[in-house]
């Protein structure tokens, strides 16, 4: 096992982040404004042959792997302030480290990535090109984007007989998704829950359902987001209907959704950027949150509470995957088996405090609190009960993922649900 010489205490807040945090770049910028490029324009390069069923799989990954070996290498790329980091050095991420030490594989490590949209259009022509983009393993949301990705023949499938501990310690809820069944290019790097967050002493009762963000008691008080990927998710689960499965005769079910609970007066305000400022404020009294919003609210004093509807929320997920190009991909795959064990994602977790795709690392962060004290102490017992990182599998079941949408039924979704905030 690896072993931290540096002891963690969480990242004080009022450090000036290095760049947009993944967070807030989820709040400002997740879906329409991702989609918009990709549906506005059509995207060079051909699309190649994706290989389906386990035997055509498994021959595209014997022909991948076949012969690549360990070079000591690994080239990987991420969002600002997602992953692990040294309180005394802010470039520093000990589980980086520790995996050095232990690998013999030298990392450089980059924060490069800002959005889905703007990635792709920095590294796409050197795909379209063969050439190499200078990342072994990147971060890709479970967007759109990642889908045009898989499409082009952009990202290596994975050799999963070189990732046991993601077979052992991943998350069911976090295997098989709708954007890549069976994982076979991507696994989940951090995730988190779309759902409702509201004031109990505002509301005065418990909210269930996402009905309830019709209750005339709530009128002017709803915040919903300016995002219409997350708004036609969610609608199609308060109209019964699962995303993924999801059919146009359905989308328009759920915009009518929408449209009514726009024009009863119920909604405050349609913003991603700023609904956690304003439900801490008093200023809304339930909104569509992100979990890890609420979490973060209440480690600064708030008392919000995080709902998963009966209905159902959802679960998305940032990815790791290795581009076709990589130089070093055996390295990369290595990185991302230790990515998955229990300790490692611990660690990144107590830093980053999303939805930690590896359950079995709640009981490493519960015994990290055990043995702190103070500041740290309270933060990660916290950290470690908290639903909002460890759903429940009560939770988990509630959980869907978001509708996975091509190019002609982008332009079908943001034709009805753009027009509803936008108005």
């Amino acid at each position: 096992m690896p072993q931290y010489s540096t002891p963690f205490v969480p990242r004080p807040r009022a450090l000036p982040p290095a760049g947009p945090s993944r967070r807030g770049l989820l709040r400002a910028a997740f879906g329409a404004a991702a989609l918009a490029p990709l549906a506005a324009c059509s995207v060079p390069g051909a699309r190649v042959h994706v290989p389906t069923g386990q035997a055509e799989i498994a021959r595209a990954v014997s022909g991948f792997w076949a012969g690549r070996k360990r070079s000591g290498k690994l080239d990987f790329v991420n969002y600002t302030q997602y992953i692990d980091v040294d309180p005394a050095d802010q470039s520093r991420h000990p589980t980086l480290a520790a995996f050095t030490r232990e690998s013999g594989i030298e990392v450089t490590y980059s924060e490069l990535i800002d959005d889905s949209a703007s990635w792709f259009g920095k590294i796409q022509p050197e795909f379209a090109s063969g050439q190499g983009i200078g990342y072994d393993l990147m971060v890709v949301g479970g967007d759109s984007y990642l889908t045009k990705y898989i499409q082009l023949g952009y990202l290596a499938p994975l050799d999963h007989s070189r990732l046991p501990h993601f077979a052992r310690y991943g998350g069911a809820a976090f295997k098989n998704s709708s954007f890549d069944p069976g994982n076979v290019y991507t696994v989940p790097w951090q995730s988190g829950m779309t759902g409702i967050g509201y004031d109990p002493a505002q509301v005065g009762r418990k909210i269930t359902s996402w009905q309830d963000l019709l209750d005339p008691r709530l009128r002017g008080r709803v915040g919903m987001w300016n995002d219409a990927v997350q708004m036609g998710n969610v609608a199609l689960l308060a109209v019964g209907v699962d995303p993924e499965t999801s059919t146009p005769a359905d989308w328009r079910k759920a915009a009518a959704w929408l449209r009514r609970q726009r024009d009863a007066g119920m909604v405050r305000s349609y913003s991603t950027a700023t609904y956690q400022s304003s439900l801490q404020r008093g200023d809304l009294a339930a909104s569509l949150v992100y979990s890890g919003d609420v979490f973060q609210a209440n480690q600064s004093g708030s008392k919000l509470e995080f709902v998963i509807p009966d209905e159902g929320g959802l679960l998305w997920t940032d990815n790791l995957c290795i581009p076709s190009t990589a130089a070093h991909p055996v390295d990369a795959l290595t990185y991302m088996d230790y990515a998955y064990r229990p300790e490692v994602a611990a660690r990144i977790s107590e830093t980053v405090q999303f939805v930690c795709p590896v359950p079995d690392a709640q009981r490493i962060v519960a015994r990290d609190a055990a043995a702190a004290t103070g500041r740290r102490r309270s933060v990660l017992d916290a950290l470690s009960t908290s639903p909002l990182v460890f759903p429940t599998t009560s939770d988990e079941a509630k959980l869907r993922h978001l509708r996975v949408l091509d190019e002609e039924e982008e332009k079908q979704w943001n034709a009805l649900f753009e027009p509803i905030y936008q108005a």
